[in-house]
């Protein structure tokens, strides 16, 4: 079975296409998992750092998962044996499509003997960020400890509740971009985990380190460029964890919006 990792959130900068890219640089390069990261952002973020391409060079993107007799091929990345299936500026064209016509679109990646497909989406809601939680799995979201991220967290978890009501999805939080000296962090980080959505927040916080920016430009994940820096284990345990991660019945995700 194809283990389903959608990275979305729906506010920009808080580091969701570095931990994608980490998830799915894992996936292939540690664990040994046949592994696909889709790029669903139109600013194709995701593809230049895996490929050094802004668009990828195989002449095929992702937009071609919506032309139901048109072939699909997938590039190589600098990042071992992971494969990616390019992104396209011109994405948000499809993107005005139905969501059933999205997510049947998705579904062509199914039937590819993928073990991880990782999705990357862009922080604006709709169908490119809401059709691939459909095929369920697990949606990751980085978040930034501040207040605005606050804000943001609540419409994201109000989705995954909705989504979880009718498909099996599982739900990772991941705290980003700390700064451990900070006491207003540390406030937000306390109210996350104080919410009723706290189990969902994984253990390890990641630093917001300038070791991750300096890994995304030179194409690799952060336990290569140093992987004596103990922020770099961190990603690669971070990383892990989501791997293990299992889905979660709609039930939880029920129960998670009446408590909340």
């Amino acid at each position: 079975m194809t283990h389903i990792i959608t990275v979305t959130n729906q506010k920009g900068g808080v580091g969701k296409t570095s931990l994608a890219v980490h998830i799915a640089a894992y996936a292939s390069m540690a664990a040994r998992k046949k592994t696909l990261l889709v790029d669903m952002d139109g600013q194709c973020n995701s593809t230049f750092i895996t490929t050094g391409q802004p668009r990828g060079t195989i002449g095929k993107t992702v937009t071609d998962l919506w032309d139901d007799e048109g072939d699909i091929a997938f590039q190589g990345t600098r990042f071992g044996d992971l494969q990616i299936l390019p992104g396209d500026p011109d994405i948000g064209l499809v993107g005005k499509q139905p969501l059933r016509a999205g997510i049947e679109a998705l579904r062509r990646l199914l039937d590819r003997e993928f073990e991880v497909i990782v999705i990357d989406t862009p922080p604006a809601a709709g169908v490119q960020q809401l059709a691939p939680l459909y095929l369920g799995g697990l949606l990751v979201a980085p978040v930034e400890p501040d207040l605005l991220a606050l804000q943001g967290l609540t419409s994201l978890l109000k989705m995954w509740r909705m989504v979880a009501g009718e498909v099996p999805l599982g739900l990772a939080l991941v705290i980003n971009k700390r700064i451990l000296n900070s006491t207003n962090q540390q406030m937000v980080v306390d109210t996350i985990v104080g919410s009723s959505f706290g189990k969902h927040v994984l253990p390890i916080q990641l630093t917001n380190r300038q070791l991750v920016a300096n890994a995304m430009k030179q194409g690799m994940p952060v336990w290569k460029l140093d992987p004596r820096d103990p922020a770099a284990a961190n990603w690669a345990l971070v990383c892990k964890q989501i791997l293990e991660m299992h889905e979660t019945p709609a039930e939880s995700a029920n129960k998670d919006g009446k408590d909340g």
